[in-house]
């Protein structure tokens, strides 16, 4: 099926890494002309190697966008090179783990502005854009804890549940100006983010690391983790002009792990 993506105007945050790099890989794949963004320049580069050929233009920009600063900058390079975004995958790195009563105000704070703020902004700068030319298309990568919360996440659990609530008011807002918002909830995927996740518990359990990976891998009825490109491959679809009707739902990729109240 052609997505029709060509040429398509897209942002990837957090694109260097993870699910951020697949869904940039899958949408120049597409022949989308790109701008990924990361906190790191080194990994924008080396993100750019592993994209290697591809259809569509592809540029990089070092934004911490738990900063609003880095966000406006973010949206003034967008503007100048592009013109207007057509669409949007809103990703940040997961917050650390910790005890639910555990966390200083400072680090709430930065989760909030990471994971909330982030996506209050980025949407204020580009759904006034998308309304004038009556197109557009944003994802927020968040996680099944907001369905299900993950013991030790409190941060992500909590922080990316007012995201999804403020993205689904919005999107009722706006899909009368053919914008449709929607939010991916991955589950255990293979991603640095996880492997740390296992380091992490198998140190405060004393559990052996293989142990640990076994047990997650046992909760899952798929009886894997996920590939990141098999959420990237939805969110190219999500973001394409082939998405037509679906707005403001909130769709677990996670290989069945999650059970949600019918």
């Amino acid at each position: 099926m052609d997505l029709m993506l060509k040429k398509r105007k897209i942002l990837v945050t957090g694109g260097s890494k993870g699910i951020g790099l697949a869904c940039a890989q899958v949408l120049a794949s597409e022949g989308a002309d790109l701008i990924i963004s990361s906190r790191s320049e080194e990994n924008l580069a080396t993100a750019k190697e592993i994209i290697g050929e591809h259809k569509g233009e592809l540029l990089t920009f070092a934004a911490d966008i738990s900063r609003k600063d880095d966000i406006d900058a973010l949206g003034e390079y967008l503007v100048t090179k592009f013109g207007y975004a057509d669409g949007i995958v809103i990703n940040a790195g997961g917050p650390p783990m910790g005890p639910v009563l555990g966390h200083s105000d400072e680090i709430w704070t930065h989760a909030v502005n990471s994971l909330l703020m982030s996506v209050v902004r980025l949407t204020r700068i580009f759904v006034p854009l998308m309304k004038e030319r009556k197109f557009g298309r944003i994802i927020n990568i968040s996680s099944t804890g907001v369905k299900q919360p993950i013991q030790g996440l409190v941060l992500s659990n909590s922080v990316r549940q007012a995201a999804g609530t403020y993205l689904k008011t919005l999107s009722a807002d706006v899909a009368g100006d053919n914008i449709f918002i929607n939010t991916l909830l991955p589950g255990a995927t293979d991603t640095d983010r996880l492997a740390s996740l296992h380091r992490t518990i198998a140190e405060r359990t004393g559990k052996n690391l293989d142990e640990v990976i076994a047990a997650r891998k046992s909760s899952i009825p798929a009886g894997r983790f996920g590939d990141p490109v098999n959420l990237a491959s939805l969110a190219a679809f999500l973001l394409s002009e082939r998405n037509g009707y679906i707005t403001g739902q909130s769709i677990a990729v996670d290989g069945g792990q999650v059970s949600f109240p019918l």
